[in-house]
């Protein structure tokens, strides 16, 4: 049992290691497409206006 519990927490370790560059990763992509996503949508705004 004790084999199979430390076996069970060095996989849980590998996949933590793994698994948090993966995250950081996916939320600094998600902050650079809202970054762009906001600067589209002042650039349509300021659009807008001077087409009229």
């Amino acid at each position: 049992m004790r084999k199979f519990l430390a076996r069970v927490a060095t996989l849980t370790r590998k996949i933590a290691e793994w698994l948090v560059p993966v995250l950081s990763a996916i939320k600094l992509l998600i902050e650079i497409v809202g970054k762009v996503a906001n600067c589209h949508d002042r650039q349509l705004r300021f659009q807008v206006p001077s087409a009229r």
